[in-house]
């Protein structure tokens, strides 16, 4: 598998369908060149704005600083938001190069980075001093979900050009999952489906074989007995059978697209036509 030239957030390696590139298209005019102005000069400074007030950035700084113990901001998917941002920035980075937009995207992911472990791990959530321990609540806890938009937002990063920080990131995480939750590690999933198609994202952008895999593991386990009971039911997270054998979308409307869309892009890069039916 070859890395992906830039193009748009899918990009499969095997389909004769590609995503047109940052340089083959551009909006002139109308509504949505309005939008994307709007997105470039208010919308994105407005989040970061919020998302800094709020204390969601900010718990980077103190889990970097090993002062995050009960000064936790917002619930335990926030880091999400986060990385939402990020893929935001550099899709607009992208479109259209801006020299405050990039040092601001810059110093976010700088702050990003310094919160990550030295074996990959990076949740603000979890694993700390005063915090629950890692995985302890894949059900509910959000984490492989968290870790699937940071590799979406590297994604954004390497399609637009750039393998730097953000993307040296998101490697050394996957790399983490995939020792965590591989072949050879625990058997569990995300109560959350988001990481397969970002995984599946990763696998294309950098070439990355193992992350392909990891997607394709994600999806096999999924309704197969990994996670708990939910109060809603197992359909609830899509975990009350087998991918394979659902005929219906069930549950949660976000985890089931999520799930969907990963295990498609999982049987693309793969042939597997059982699979994508």
């Amino acid at each position: 598998m070859s890395s992906a030239e830039p193009g748009g957030p899918v990009h499969p390696s095997t389909s004769v369908w590609r995503p047109l590139g940052a340089g083959e298209i551009q909006v002139t005019g109308g509504i949505w060149q309005q939008k994307q102005q709007l997105n470039a000069e208010v919308i994105l400074g407005h989040c970061q704005t919020w998302m800094e007030r709020i204390g969601w950035i900010g718990n980077f700084d103190r889990a970097a600083a090993g002062a995050i113990d009960g000064r936790h901001s917002g619930i335990e998917f926030v880091d999400s938001e986060i990385y939402k941002l990020l893929e935001a920035m550099a899709w607009e980075l992208g479109r259209q190069p801006a020299a405050g937009l990039e040092r601001r995207y810059r110093a976010l992911a700088e702050r990003v980075a310094a919160a990550q472990e030295p074996d990959g791990y990076l949740h603000t959530s979890f694993g700390r001093p005063g915090q629950p321990p890692r995985y302890s609540s894949l059900e509910t806890g959000h984490e492989l979900y968290c870790f699937g938009h940071l590799f979406q937002a590297a994604v954004a990063r390497l399609r637009t050009g750039h393998d730097d920080l953000l993307p040296q990131v998101a490697r050394r995480l996957a790399d983490h999952v995939e020792g965590q939750f591989g072949a050879s590690g625990r058997g569990g999933v995300c109560g959350h489906p988001e990481i397969e198609m970002a995984l599946v994202e990763l696998a294309r952008a950098t070439g990355e074989q193992r992350y392909l895999d990891l997607a394709r593991l994600f999806i096999e386990r999924r309704g197969t007995g990994t996670l708990g009971v939910h109060p809603f039911g197992r359909e609830y997270f899509q975990d009350d059978m087998p991918v394979r054998r659902a005929t219906t979308l069930r549950g949660h409307a976000v985890r089931a697209l999520y799930l969907a869309s990963g295990a498609l892009d999982v049987a693309t890069e793969t042939g597997d036509a059982e699979l994508a039916g």
